[in-house]
């Protein structure tokens, strides 16, 4: 799948961890490259897209909010400042709009009482996603997504960020842009449990 230059993603197993345990065997195999790996965060984005569409009255199909971080709890992080058609929010309303974005999946799971999961949010972002690849790998410009890859914009080995796609993958990492104190601090905050997943899924590789 690596070798043959087709892109890669985990949409089937989301956990940050996969990306890291898929990097390393690929290594193993000298067939990594780090630009057509991708972990997807289009699940988180389509959720914040919808619960901020809904707070301010926004276009769904127009509302656009970066998320960054990994995949799991606090380590989920939209970029409500960053937020296009721009919206204002209280501390009070971040605050709690990003709580609820982190823990959609679980307001899912309790909302069908342990009935199933976000089956058909998952489907949709997977496609969303894979849609996105298509295009760039057709040549379409300015395909823009957040994903989980390894990052050379933070400190941390993989991270989710928007990326520019091209034919060839990640032709450029955007980057996280100008945070907030709210975000900063919130970033600040994901990162030993970000940090300890990825090493998690490496040390699990080299088992």
């Amino acid at each position: 799948f690596h070798k043959s230059k087709n892109f890669t993603s985990d949409n089937e197993i989301r956990m940050p961890p996969t990306v890291p345990i898929a990097s390393e065997v690929y290594k193993a195999n000298g067939v990594f490259d780090p630009r057509r790996l991708f972990g997807v965060t289009t699940l988180d984005v389509v959720r914040a897209n919808t619960f901020i569409s809904e707070l301010k009255g926004t276009p769904v199909t127009q509302t656009q909010c970066p998320v960054i971080g990994g995949h799991a709890g606090v380590t989920i992080l939209p970029l409500l400042s960053q937020v296009e058609p721009s919206c204002t929010f209280g501390d009070e309303e971040r605050a709690a709009l990003t709580t609820r974005i982190q823990n959609a999946g679980t307001e899912v799971v309790e909302a069908k009482a342990g009935g199933g999961s976000a089956t058909l949010s998952m489907a949709y972002a997977g496609a969303r996603f894979a849609f996105a690849l298509l295009q760039a790998m057709n040549g379409a410009k300015n395909v823009v997504e957040c994903s989980y890859v390894e990052s050379d914009v933070t400190d941390m080995q993989f991270f989710s960020t928007p990326l520019l796609l091209g034919p060839n993958g990640v032709e450029q990492n955007l980057g996280m842009g100008t945070l907030i104190d709210f975000e900063q601090e919130a970033l600040e905050k994901m990162k030993p449990e970000l940090t300890g997943s990825i090493e998690k899924g490496i040390k699990f590789a080299n088992q």
